[in-house]
């Protein structure tokens, strides 16, 4: 389970990562493209961290943790 929550906190990271891409990179990637990129970013932030409160909520009321 540690090694999953690890990987979901590595994927939340990644997207602020590519949201922070898109906001430095126009020239790089083009107008279209960088919309796109946000949406992707935010839409995997989001559903990471929901994963990430899934996991702990799970731990949390099954009292594995302790």
């Amino acid at each position: 389970m540690f090694n999953t929550a690890l990987l979901f906190f590595a994927c939340i990271l990644a997207g602020f990562a590519l949201l922070k891409l898109t906001a430095s990179g126009v020239a790089l990637l083009g107008a279209g493209l960088v919309s796109f990129f946000e949406v992707v970013a935010v839409l995997v932030i989001i559903i990471f961290v929901f994963a990430l409160l899934y996991l702990g909520f799970k731990t949390l009321f099954s009292k594995s943790w302790r």
